[in-house]
């Protein structure tokens, strides 16, 4: 929420991973393990206890093609050594991160508060 505009925000990481060769980004910061960086050795993968590409194939199935959970979950049990558990914390992960695809709160201190009592017109061209 800290910047204006966000160009890849709308991408799943195969696909900014894809975009990143196509613009010739150097190999070794896209093939650097995603990570938060919280301790020496740390990857998201590996605290996730799931790889990138299985989040990524859940959620555009999810998100973008609106496929159920079970739907889902029946179509990936096919492969072995899919862990049904690990498929439904990606699930649970989405839901209870919600708050962080919102706006934050204003705390309301004042009289008029911008995008709420007083909201800009989209087109003033000034």
């Amino acid at each position: 929420m800290a910047s204006a505009i966000n160009p890849i925000g709308d991408l799943y990481k195969c696909q900014v991973v894809t975009l990143s060769r196509h613009l010739g980004i150097p190999a070794e910061i896209i093939d650097k393990p995603p990570s938060a960086d919280l301790w020496q050795g740390q990857s998201d993968e590996n605290e996730l206890q799931l790889s990138y590409d299985l989040i990524d194939r859940v959620l555009y199935h999810w998100v973008d093609e609106f496929w159920s959970e079970e739907r889902i979950i029946n179509a990936l049990e096919m492969f072995q050594g899919i862990d049904i558990d690990r498929v439904n914390s990606i699930f649970k992960r989405v839901i209870r991160s919600q708050f962080k695809r919102k706006m934050p709160l204003i705390a309301k201190v004042s009289g008029r508060t911008i995008n709420r009592e007083f909201r800009f017109p989209r087109d003033w061209h000034m």
